[in-house]
């Protein structure tokens, strides 16, 4: 099996920071968005790990319980995991529930990327 060392990571990351920086972060309920966000950059990569910036508050379009999100910048589109503080989600959401309810604020604790050994 093959392994990346922490530089190689780091590049990796960088890269996915410059294609990414100002994203449309898609919160979804299965393949229906309920919100969108846009991303504000990232820091700088550490590790292999980046992590957003502060993310904007947002008004909640569909109601959901929200399951996934996806960055979207141009044609590439970037699958990740979404959950609550302690669920080890790439993105972590405000609050003590997933299920949203249209017309509401949605609010992002963090968004990290990792990128493995």
């Amino acid at each position: 099996m093959s392994t990346a060392n922490t530089a190689a990571r780091n590049a990796r990351a960088a890269d996915f920071s410059a294609d990414f920086t100002t994203a449309s972060l898609v919160i979804l309920d299965g393949g229906t968005t309920v919100v969108t966000h846009t991303l504000a950059g990232f820091g700088a990569p550490s590790t292999g790990v980046i992590t957003g910036n502060a993310i904007a508050d947002a008004t909640i379009a569909a109601s959901g319980t929200v399951d996934g999100a996806t960055l979207t910048a141009g044609g590439s589109v970037y699958t990740l995991t979404v959950g609550l503080a302690g669920s080890g989600a790439d993105v972590i959401v405000s609050g003590a529930t997933l299920d949203y309810v249209s017309g509401g604020t949605s609010s992002i604790s963090s968004l990290t990327v990792t990128f493995p050994a």
